[in-house]
C-alpha cells in the first residue's frame, strides 16, 4: 500500500480519532461532526421498496464501477452496498460503516464499520477489502484497475491518482485511503468535498469482493455472483433473474424474492 497521509496534522488527528473511537465504543449511537448531522442507524430505503421496472435488459452487467445503464445500477443496488447508503429524502445514513467523523478542515473522513460485516459466501468484509476497492477505482497502477474507464470516479472525482493539471496540482479530489485498525478506514481529501457522503452513496461505489473481482466474478451473466447487500442473484435463466434476500446481510433480511424478466 503506497498512499499518501504522512504529514504531521494527520497523525495528530489520527490519534484523536482513534482516542475518540475508543471512548465510544460501548455506545451504539453513530458519531459525525459538522457539517454533517449525527447519523442514524435507518438502512437504505431500497430494502422496503419494491423493483423500479420489473423489465430489465438481458445485457446488464453486475460491476457497477464501470455499468453506467440504468437496469444494471438498479440490480446492483439490491446487490452490492458501500460505506453508505441514501434514505428517502436523501440524506446519508450509515450502511456498510455505522459512523463517521470528520476533521475540522473537511479533509479527513475516517469511518467506523459495523462489527461481524461478512459478503454473501460468508468472507469477512474488513478496512483491507474497503480500501482495495477504493485502490481499484482510484489508482491506474492498482492491478484490478486495468485499462477500463471508471467512468463515475472521474465524473464525481474528477481525476486519479498521480493526475495533474498545468500548475501540478492533484486533479482528483480524493488523496488516498487508508486504513487505521482493524474496524476503522480513513479517506483523505485534496480539498474540501461538502458532499462526499452523498457521492459515496452512488452505485458505482459499492464494495465487491476482491478475490472473486480478481477471478472476473463481477459482471455478464453469474449466479455465483457474491453480495454485500440484501440480496443474491438465485437465478439467472433465459427468461429472467430472481434475487433471493441475503441471508448474511446485517441489516434487515427481505422476506421475499425480487423477480425480473428480460425486456
Amino acid at each position: 500500500m503506497k498512499f499518501y497521509i504522512c504529514s504531521i496534522r494527520n497523525y495528530i488527528f489520527l490519534s484523536l480519532c482513534l482516542l475518540l473511537l475508543a471512548a465510544c465504543q460501548p455506545t451504539s449511537t453513530p458519531i459525525s461532526t459538522s457539517p454533517t448531522e449525527a447519523a442514524t442507524s435507518t438502512p437504505s430505503s431500497i430494502q422496503e421498496g419494491v423493483p423500479t421496472t420489473n423489465k430489465i435488459s438481458k445485457s446488464i452487467f453486475l460491476d457497477p464501477a464501470l455499468a453506467e445503464d440504468k437496469d444494471s445500477l438498479q440490480i446492483t443496488q439490491y446487490l452490492y452496498e458501500g460505506l453508505v447508503s441514501l434514505d428517502a429524502s436523501g440524506k446519508a445514513q450509515p450502511a456498510l460503516a455505522e459512523s463517521w467523523v470528520i476533521s475540522d478542515d473537511q479533509l479527513d473522513y475516517i469511518f467506523t464499520l459495523r462489527p461481524g460485516l461478512v459478503f454473501s459466501n460468508g468472507t469477512p468484509i474488513t478496512p483491507d477489502i474497503i480500501e482495495a476497492n477504493f485502490n481499484r477505482w482510484f489508482d491506474p497502477e492498482n492491478p484490478l484497475h486495468g485499462s477500463d474507464t471508471f467512468p463515475a470516479w472521474k465524473r464525481i472525482f474528477l481525476g486519479f491518482h498521480n493526475e495533474k493539471d498545468a500548475d501540478k496540482r492533484a486533479i482528483s479530489t480524493v488523496d488516498g485511503i487508508q486504513k487505521v485498525d482493524v474496524n476503522t478506514i480513513l479517506v483523505h481529501l485534496n480539498r474540501p468535498v461538502p458532499d462526499l457522503l452523498t457521492y459515496l452513496a452512488d452505485p458505482a461505489f459499492v464494495v465487491l469482493d476482491i478475490d472473486a473481482l480478481s477471478a472476473g466474478k463481477y459482471g455478464g451473466r453469474d449466479s455465483a455472483i457474491i453480495s454485500s447487500g440484501p440480496y443474491i442473484i438465485s437465478a439467472w435463466t433465459d427468461e429472467g433473474l430472481t434475487l433471493s434476500p441475503n441471508s448474511k446481510y446485517w441489516g434487515t433480511i427481505p422476506e421475499a424474492d425480487l423477480n425480473f424478466s428480460w425486456k
